[in-house]
């Protein structure tokens, strides 16, 4: 139990964590990944966003998003088809990524986060048989590095 401790202790302060570049505005389609094993060191939280002037298209809702905010979440979490795990939604995709953009908030299922709030983005990759959302999303706040849910400045999104 020692030697896995000071593992974990050198892989944090050694720079084991990285940025990885946001998704891009691509459908990448694939079968999910598999869990991480031991000697993956998780990423540590970044507890900001940036926001940026930039323009995403939105197949899903027909919508075209003009600013997102790029904020730190955890790599390899389900988006779901709305803000809630009903069976109505069901995970679409995932976020491979440990920083994405995202370009909205909204209130959905209460989560392991402690509160209600959602994060809507576009996906790295789309569960198989759920192409009609083109990989656009809902992530629980739990999983978006953010120090305060909403993120302040974020645009609320009223998609169902």
């Amino acid at each position: 139990m020692a030697i896995l401790a000071a593992l974990l202790a050198v892989l944090f302060s050694a720079g084991a964590v990285h940025a990885s570049t946001p998704q891009a505005d691509r459908t990448v389609r694939a079968t999910p990944s598999a869990s991480p094993g031991l000697d993956a060191a998780p990423p540590a939280p970044q507890a900001s966003c940036t926001a940026r002037n930039v323009s995403h298209y939105d197949a899903w809702t027909g919508r075209t998003w003009s600013r997102d905010w790029v904020c730190g979440n955890r790599a390899g979490a389900p988006l779901y088809g709305c803000a809630s795990f009903i069976a109505a939604c069901p995970v679409i995709g995932w976020i491979d990524t440990s920083s994405s953009w995202f370009v909205c908030w909204g209130r959905g299922a209460w989560h392991n986060g402690g509160n209600n709030v959602w994060y809507y983005t576009m996906g790295d990759r789309v569960a198989p048989g759920q192409d009609v959302h083109h990989a656009w999303g809902f992530i629980p706040a739990v999983d978006v590095w953010t120090s305060t849910d909403p993120w302040a400045g974020m645009t609320e999104c009223n998609i169902p």
